[in-house]
């Protein structure tokens, strides 16, 4: 078992996050090359990305990317949502099954499908040698380093990159960008990255003085739009498997379909206000609920919706990149209102969970 007094938490695997980009950015040809040959060496024309949890949502953040830079489609799916798919129709389907530590029994049984199917397959893990590298054809390592915490931040960032650089280098191989373009956007990813201690700094800085009215809440609803769907999904589960109540996460449109019924003064609101065509009617909305509860919180960029609860943080509002920023003050929460609590989110209500529901492979 770890010695959990030398365990970190999750603020300061967030501030190691730009170093361990720099890290897989630099070698990235190395930690690369066997999954990109082995796409380069098979006829692909489209990818299934599989996970779940962290790793469903980083595979989802990251679909967008690689299905506007490799030109073909990308679809991202629960694991058992395409294990319990009757067929996949194209053969020349590449699926990359993810897991942090290489042990979730929904994503080994995806792969087992894929391959059943005569399809090609991936497996994609931050752990050498773990048990899904024995359920695919090929390998693709998410180098992150060390990282004990209970709910992960860094594994989250570095698989993200780890998949897009993925993306660019088999572009850059068959001819679909020149190099001064994938040069380009790895200046972009990294610049997003290398900003990730000033957004964490900021919004500490932000619970710091809010932290008296967060520890109120026992609801939490995170809306997000376009390229953060993954960002509200990803914010929610951190913050809820740390505090440990109820906290939700919705598509801007999806939850103006029914869920604003829900919604009063003992609902705690976080707005992930990126640039994009739908920011106007995300604030919007939050005139809307002024009206309901008088805990309304944006995160956004925008210096002319400062006021005393917004926290408004030096974002590059990149338009591919923002998910990698806007992460992290829902991560900075996790951590700060969780230890607020008195509840370490490094030790699990049940160590023994994942061995009862045989969620895990070991």
């Amino acid at each position: 078992m770890d010695d959990l007094s030398r365990r970190k938490g999750m603020f300061e695997y967030i501030l190691e996050s730009k170093d361990a980009v720099r890290e897989i950015i630099n070698n990235r040809s190395t930690i690369l090359d066997e999954a990109v040959d082995y796409f380069l060496t098979n006829n692909i024309e489209q990818i299934y990305l599989i996970g779940s949890g962290t790793s469903y949502h980083a595979s989802y953040a990251a679909r967008r990317f690689m299905e506007k830079t490799l030109k073909m489609p990308v679809h991202a799916l629960y694991a058992l949502v395409f294990k319990d798919i009757d067929e996949v129709f194209n053969k020349n389907t590449l699926v990359i099954g993810s897991s942090h530590g290489g042990m979730s029994s929904s994503t080994l049984a995806g792969l087992d499908k894929a391959r059943q199917a005569g399809l090609k397959t991936i497996a994609s893990t931050a752990v050498h040698g773990s048990e899904i590298t024995r359920h695919a054809d090929s390998k693709l390592y998410c180098e992150i380093g060390e990282e004990l915490a209970g709910p992960k931040s860094k594994g989250y960032f570095c698989a993200v990159v780890t998949h897009m650089l993925f993306a660019l280098a088999i572009a850059l191989r068959k001819g679909l960008i020149n190099q001064i373009e994938e040069q380009n956007c790895v200046e972009q990813i990294q610049k997003t990255t290398d900003n990730i201690p000033v957004i964490a700094e900021a919004a500490d800085n932000w619970y710091k003085a809010h932290a008296e009215e967060l520890k109120e809440s026992k609801r939490i609803v995170v809306i997000g739009y376009e390229n953060n769907i993954a960002t509200y999904m990803e914010g929610a589960l951190k913050i809820i498997e740390s505090v440990r109540y109820s906290v939700t996460g919705y598509e801007l449109e999806e939850f103006m379909h029914g869920i604003y019924h829900s919604i009063w003064n003992d609902s705690f609101m976080f707005y992930i206000g990126a640039k994009g065509q739908y920011y106007p009617r995300l604030l919007k909305l939050i005139d809307y609920f002024e009206q309901r509860t008088s805990h309304n919180f944006l995160f956004s960029g925008d210096a002319a919706q400062r006021n005393d609860k917004n926290c408004i943080a030096p974002f590059i509002d990149n338009e591919d990149f923002s998910f990698l920023e806007y992460i992290v003050p829902l991560q900075v929460i996790a951590q700060r209102l969780s230890a607020d609590l008195g509840i370490d989110c490094n030790v699990s209500s049940d160590v023994d969970f994942h061995r009862k529901m045989e969620s895990y492979r070991y």
